[in-house]
């Protein structure tokens, strides 16, 4: 099980060597990179297997970690590991200029690998608050909204929301839900349905609610249950 939101190891490159012979310095570092961009690849495939294997566990205990992993975790060991890339550059390409080319690739697969294993948190994340939404539905929290379509918070959102959402963004979540409940349900809001019964509508910038149907005495309502960053590969 990984044990560190860092893909690279600065200990991968230890072998490059501005003492190396020119005749063979070139050889040396090419197979060098290339055993750290397999590791690399190695780390992002544990990764993603340990983030569907959180995701599978409906623990929503699991949510909160894997947003810090998402938002703060992964985006700052992309930045430890570019440093340290440039680190190997300045202590050896800088003096042999012929292997510098060898170094964009791997700080390229840098990059986008620890944003690869950022969407895959997203995506265990995004399914663990649905299955707690359908484990632990709540109840309204106050009247029915809504002049068109009927809306309610469940008296579970305002903790969830919390746990998910800058006050930024509780700001911005709430300007959006006001526009649920007119009729028809504006385009922009992009309603689609989930699995087990529930909906999702955007919740301003890069978040969006998890919605759930229900009815009262004068017809059907969306509960709206949750929100939160929403990384654009969960399969909605």
């Amino acid at each position: 099980m990984p044990t560190t939101h860092r893909l690279f190891a600065e200990a991968w490159l230890a072998d490059l060597s501005a003492d190396t012979p020119r005749d063979r310095a070139l050889d040396a570092a090419r197979s060098g990179i290339d055993v750290a961009l397999a590791r690399i690849d190695a780390a992002l495939a544990e990764w993603r297997a340990h983030a569907e294997a959180l995701g599978a566990t409906g623990d929503p205990a699991h949510i909160a970690p894997l947003l810090r992993a998402e938002t703060d975790g992964f985006p700052q060991a992309a930045g430890a590991a570019d440093g340290a890339v440039h680190d190997v550059m300045r202590r050896v390409a800088f003096k042999r200029r012929e292997l510098m080319p060898l170094f964009p690739p791997l700080l390229d697969r840098i990059r986008v690998a620890h944003g690869e294993a950022a969407l895959h948190c997203g995506a265990a994340r995004w399914r663990l608050m649905a299955a707690r939404t359908l484990a632990d539905p709540g109840g309204p929290s106050s009247p029915v909204q809504g002049y068109g379509t009927r809306y309610v918070k469940s008296d579970r959102f305002d903790a969830r929301a919390l746990q998910s959402l800058s006050a930024a963004d509780r700001v911005r979540a709430d300007r959006a839900l006001k526009r649920l409940g007119e009729s028809p349900i504006p385009e922009e809001l992009d309603l689609r349905p989930l699995d087990g019964g529930l909906w999702t509508i955007k919740a301003g910038g890069r978040n969006r609610f998890i919605l759930r149907t229900a009815s009262d005495r004068r017809g059907a309502l969306y509960v709206v249950e949750d929100a939160g960053l929403w990384s654009g590969t969960e399969d909605l």
